[in-house]
């Protein structure tokens, strides 16, 4: 019988905190639209800064990882160091339009995502919720440029990527779903005039997402499977490395929603 993958073994653990990690009061309130627009503007303003530390990691992947030496065929899929990076070339890509998307809906719908003080750069850690000081502090530890790790040297940052993803759509989709089955009153009628349910929610939950999230989960499977080659030691040695930064990631997640009524 196959082994179990490493994503369905990180899927197994946690469960309890995984599912208040995607279904909070904050993504239920969303699916009403009953958000108020300075509460989603502060949340926003904060997921903003997430994308920073993001891209910070998506360079640090793209530095250590080490391509082959022979070329691959142009039909070909290539190993997984190839298809690591062409992933995260996509993510780089997809941040930055998200980024622009963000301000696009801010301007439109009269929301406010700037956190800085008057000089424009700085930014209050009090003006931080604790899920973006979670973050910041895991990005930071991954993003030193010293990782000694012999076997899969990316290993952390790749398992924080599709940890990150999977936890974010499974979040949202359970927030579209419940606003499937709302009364069914329009979307100009919200709190925040439709904000969340008519813009937000259908981007963070469309087919683009999630064959993005499965794509790694693939690359992340295949990688492991690879270094692992029937070695019980080294699958446990893994599975520990992962399950440290899967910890991590939920309680960050858990944390990035703010507390509502």
């Amino acid at each position: 019988m196959a082994s179990q993958s490493l994503t369905s073994h990180l899927l197994s653990l946690n469960q309890d905190q995984f599912n208040r990690a995607t279904q909070s009061r904050f993504l239920a309130r969303a699916a009403s639209g009953t958000l108020s627009k300075p509460l989603i503007s502060h949340w926003l303003a904060n997921d903003r800064l997430y994308m920073q530390g993001y891209i910070r990691l998506t360079g640090e992947l793209l530095r250590i990882i080490k391509m082959p030496s022979k070329p691959t065929p142009s039909k070909s899929a290539g190993s997984v160091d190839p298809r690591l990076v062409d992933w995260l070339v996509d993510a780089i890509v997809n941040i930055r339009r998200e980024e622009r998307f963000f301000m696009d809906v801010a301007e439109r719908y009269d929301l406010d995502v700037d956190l800085t003080e008057s000089n424009g750069e700085s930014i209050k850690e009090e003006k931080k919720i604790e899920g973006l000081r979670r973050f910041e502090k895991l990005f930071d530890s991954l993003t030193t440029g010293q990782s000694s790790e012999p076997v899969l040297p990316w290993l952390e940052g790749v398992v924080l990527f599709w940890a990150t993803e999977k936890v974010y759509f499974e979040a949202w989709s359970w927030a579209k779903k419940q606003a499937e089955g709302s009364t069914g009153k329009s979307n100009a009628s919200d709190a925040d005039g439709g904000a969340m349910r008519k813009e937000f929610i259908p981007n963070w939950t469309n087919d683009e997402f999630i064959n993005f999230v499965d794509t790694l989960e693939k690359i992340l499977n295949d990688g492991v499977q690879d270094a692992i080659r029937g070695d019980g030691g080294v699958r446990k040695q893994i599975e520990e490395r992962a399950e440290q930064v899967w910890q991590q990631l939920l309680d960050a997640e858990e944390a990035f929603w703010p507390r509502v009524d």
